[in-house]
């Protein structure tokens, strides 16, 4: 007990009642009773009292040094008898981003450079050394990609996320594609339908495709709606409508989708692939001419023009099927009806053929009747006669252009009609121009005959030479030959099966090519031939004379919290040399990206632009697979050119130097302390607080207890011990014996349980470099049959929901924020003298922690809500493992008064 100066004159004068003197005792003569009736000195100012006064001061200043004698003695025992040393001074670091002027890149950083900014504890400007040498490129960020399994749950077709914008979770994100894509310029059309049948050779697992839907691309950039495809055996049919085709005029493509809730079929396979066309629907020639002349097919025509001659031609243009490799041919033609004059005529006389047969069978049967009287009429039914035959004899060929000639299909005809042939060849027919127009035509040849318009001339002489010869009856003027008119025409075409001009494939990320003639396999889930589930690429625009050089990245981590896997991740880096993925290898602060950290390694020669495996034409990849990919952390940001940098003290002690325990804030550095060529900034992204000295007090816990347990671990204060000790970042931790990394009961196992010291997350996990230094040192301490397996807190978040009448005078605005902090502080799991292990709360604890708030007149409602939402009037927890924890998402109502 240190007792004041007028606590030891009270004692004197007690002590001096005692010692008598000639009159009374020495309390007479050197003492008095003060107005409140404590002893004082009498007549202060005499040399014997001034001297007894300052001898109560000094023993005020005995009191207080024999007060630290024991503690003193204790950390003197500690140190000199039993040899336990203070925990060194660690240096707090920084990681730094190095900005270079692009005209003068690279820029080199030598190691020990040093960096300025901040203050220290002596109010001067703090110095970083950095760590290690850095050669800053200037390089960019090309992107991020990811893939991990899950997706839809029905089809399980994996997640592909990509950045930047940041954050990218890993586990989480879009469903992954998975597309089969097949080019072929047989799949062009303009408008109805097509069908294709899709062949594929040395396949398996064809019948996969049964739940995948199709998608064809568009002449106007654009994709189609899907559709379904019927499968059998090894071949697809799909039928295609509204047209297909590419902006460019390049070959069109056909895609095979297989949707989330279908079970991705990697088991589907094939050497090669043809395409042809099974059916297309009916429809207008691009074009038409008779001879050079065009011809309008969306009216009635004349294909022969009005005076048909031998050798006339009746062209048809059609790129979409004259230009394929044709099986089969049709077209239609469909000839005038109703009112109109057929040209499917006797002689092209307008009469039709059925009526002109009709006639002359009559003709024939009057003539045996009239008998002699024949020769009366005789002239007259000659002239019939004449009408009805046939002199033309018109014949019309089909034809189309082969090896630079004109080559027939189909059947001859006698009239103009419709055509149906077997038709082969690489195209349905060359190209040609006709009318100044190239494309691929076929044509309808009058090969014979002319409709009959030479006789029609031949009895336009005759009636001349009888008109002037004059007779008893005049001759009668021949009717003038009607040609054919059609009043539409049709094109309908199947094709030969022909290989695909172009196989590739979409499966997730990875982008495929087929090439040569091995087996052909387009969708895959995993991300490596070794079967490996998830990936996270990262590509950097790096200018070419980086390669050869180191680079070093900073990649933040939002840490993954192990959550009792403690085992190493089967994970690796690698990079794409332009044909596979390649082992790099790297410097990983990262920890295979379980935490943020530098990654360091050294640009390959030859390293390409562009990776397949990711989709992306430009940077240059690299990419870490893992076995594991549940277990990265969400990656906030990848920045190029960074360095670590520890502090370096000014002191003259740097052991006693206490600012190392202060992090420093990003974006404190200002740039180095001596200029180095070409850097033009240099700043803080992130920082790790050191540990400064460690005071008396917390050596002599920390060395008490390890006399105690003599650095080994046996009962759970031990652990307790020996992780808060150890581990100032740990706010809390609990030892559960016997219970593994699952959290059940196991002999011979340890579970700690780890709060880490995180006051701005509302439910802190313990990274993965704090459980992998617990573990390790654990493990120097356990006995040799146990096994320690750090665990995670069970959080129950809780939300409030309460309206909270404010005391006047306080502003609703700055009341609410005072209770929401006082909220989130009361319900941190490091919150409070002691941790709530197993703990509940009750609702009304709440309204009484609200009430008791210095700016809460009254909680008028109150609401507790468990984490589905549902409200309740307590949050149980696990008895073991359990802490109640904020939600964040609160909905306080804050009403003041006037």
């Amino acid at each position: 007990m240190i007792r004041t100066p007028g606590q030891v004159v009270a004692a004197l004068a007690v002590a001096a009642r005692f010692a008598a003197l000639d009159r009374g005792t020495w309390y007479d003569a050197l003492f008095e009773a003060g107005p409140d009736g404590t002893d004082t000195l009498s007549a202060p100012h005499q040399p014997d009292r001034a001297l007894l006064r300052a001898l109560a001061a000094e023993y005020t200043q005995l009191d207080a040094h024999a007060a630290t004698l024991p503690d003193r003695l204790h950390v003197e025992w500690l140190a000199a008898i039993l040899r336990i040393p203070r925990l060194p001074v660690l240096p707090d670091r920084v990681v730094a981003h190095v900005t270079v002027d692009p005209k003068l890149a690279p820029a080199v950083v030598p190691r020990g450079t040093l960096l300025r900014g901040g203050k220290d504890a002596f109010g001067k400007e703090r110095r970083y050394a950095t760590a290690d040498p850095l050669t800053a490129h200037g390089a960019s960020l090309a992107g991020v990609r990811s893939l991990a399994p899950g997706g839809s749950a029905a089809g399980l077709p994996g997640v592909a996320a990509s950045a930047p914008p940041f954050p990218l979770a890993v586990p989480q994100g879009p469903d992954a594609p998975h597309v089969l894509r097949i080019s072929s310029p047989a799949l062009a059309f303009a408008d109805g339908t097509l069908t294709t049948r899709l062949s594929f050779a040395g396949a398996t697992g064809v019948s996969g495709l049964t739940g995948a839907v199709w998608r064809y691309s568009r002449t106007d950039g654009t994709t189609s709606p899907t559709t379904g495809g019927v499968v059998a055996g090894a071949t697809v049919s799909v039928t295609l409508t509204g047209g297909c085709g590419t902006p460019d005029g390049g070959p069109p493509w056909i895609e095979c989708v297989i949707p989330p809730g279908v079970t991705v079929p990697e088991g589907f396979g094939f050497t090669a692939v043809t395409v042809e066309v099974t059916g297309r629907s009916a429809y207008v020639p691009q074009a038409a001419f008779y001879n050079d002349g065009a011809v309008d097919l969306t009216k009635e025509f004349q294909p022969f023009g009005a005076v048909a001659k031998r050798g006339d031609a009746f062209y048809l243009r059609s790129d979409e099927a004259f230009g394929k490799a044709l099986a089969g041919l049709t077209i239609t033609v469909t000839m005038q009806a109703g009112d109109g004059v057929l040209a499917s005529s006797a002689g092209g006389s307008g009469i039709p053929a059925s009526t002109a047969t009709y006639m002359t069978t009559q003709i024939s049967s009057a003539r045996l009747k009239l008998g002699g009287a024949y020769s009366t009429v005789r002239d007259e039914l000659e002239r019939i006669g004449a009408l009805l035959a046939d002199p033309g004899d018109p014949s019309v060929r089909w034809q189309r252009r082969v090896d630079g000639h004109w080559s027939g299909f189909g059947p001859g005809m006698d009239r103009f009609g419709s055509v149906t042939a077997t038709v082969s060849g690489e195209v349905g027919s060359e190209r040609f121009t006709v009318g100044g127009q190239p494309g691929h035509f076929v044509r309808a040849f009058l090969h014979q005959g002319d409709f009959g318009w030479t006789a029609y001339q031949a009895g336009v002489a005759d009636f001349a030479t009888k008109a002037i010869a004059g007779g008893p009856t005049g001759p009668v003027m021949p009717t003038p030959p009607v040609p054919p008119i059609a009043s539409s025409i049709t094109i309908s075409y199947t094709t030969s099966p022909l290989p695909a001009t172009r196989v590739e494939s979409t499966s997730g990320w990875r982008h495929a090519v087929q090439a040569g003639s091995g087996t052909f396999r387009p969708f895959r889930r995993a991300v490596s031939d070794l079967g490996a589930p998830g990936m996270v690429a990262i590509g950097l625009d790096l200018p070419d004379p980086a390669l050869g050089s180191s680079v070093s990245l900073y990649l933040d981590v939002d840490s993954a919290a192990p959550c009792g896997a403690t085992e190493p991740v089967d994970a690796r880096w690698e990079w794409w040399d332009g044909t596979a993925w390649s082992e790099l290898a790297v410097a990983d602060g990262s920890r295979q990206l379980r935490e943020a950290g530098l990654l360091r390694f050294v640009a390959p020669p030859g390293w390409p632009a562009g990776c397949t495996e990711v989709s992306a034409a430009t940077g240059r990849w690299i990419r870490l697979v893992t076995s594991a990919p549940d277990r990265l952390g969400d990656l906030r940001g990848v920045v190029v050119d960074a360095v670590l940098a520890e502090f370096v003290s000014g002191a003259a002690d740097p052991a006693l130097d206490p600012s190392s325990a202060t992090a420093l804030p990003p974006g404190t550095i200002k740039g180095t302390l001596t200029p180095v060529r070409g850097v033009k900034k240099v700043t803080d992204l992130a920082s790790v607080r050191g540990r400064g000295p460690e005071s008396d007090q917390a050596y002599r816990t920390r060395a008490s207890a390890r006399a105690r347990h003599r650095d080994r671990s046996l009962t759970p204060w031990d652990y307790e011990q020996l992780v808060a000790l150890t581990f100032p970042e740990v706010a809390a931790v609990r030892c559960l014996p016997h219970t593994n990394q699952t959290g059940d009961r196991e002999p011979g196992r340890v579970g700690l349980v780890v709060v880490p010291d995180r006051p701005d997350d509302p439910a802190p996990y313990p990274p993965v470099s704090l459980v992998e230094r617990i573990v390790e040192a654990a493990g120097v301490t356990r006995p040799m049959g146990a096994r320690v397996a750090v665990l995670c807190p069970l959080y129950a978040p809780v939300t409030v929901v309460a309206t909270v009448l404010l005391r006047r005078g306080v502003a609703a605005l700055a009341g609410k924020e005072a209770i929401a902090a006082a909220l989130e502080a009361l319900l941190h799991p490091s919150g409070g003298a002691a941790a709530r292990w197993g703990r509940s709360l009750y609702a009304s604890t709440l309204v009484a922690f609200l009430e008791r708030q210095p700016d809460v007149d009254v909680v008028t409602s109150f609401e507790l809500r468990d984490a589905g939402g549902a409200p309740v009037e307590v949050i149980e927890v696990d008895a073991c493992r359990g802490l109640y924890c904020s939600s964040a998402s609160h909905h306080l109502t804050c009403v003041e008064q006037l």
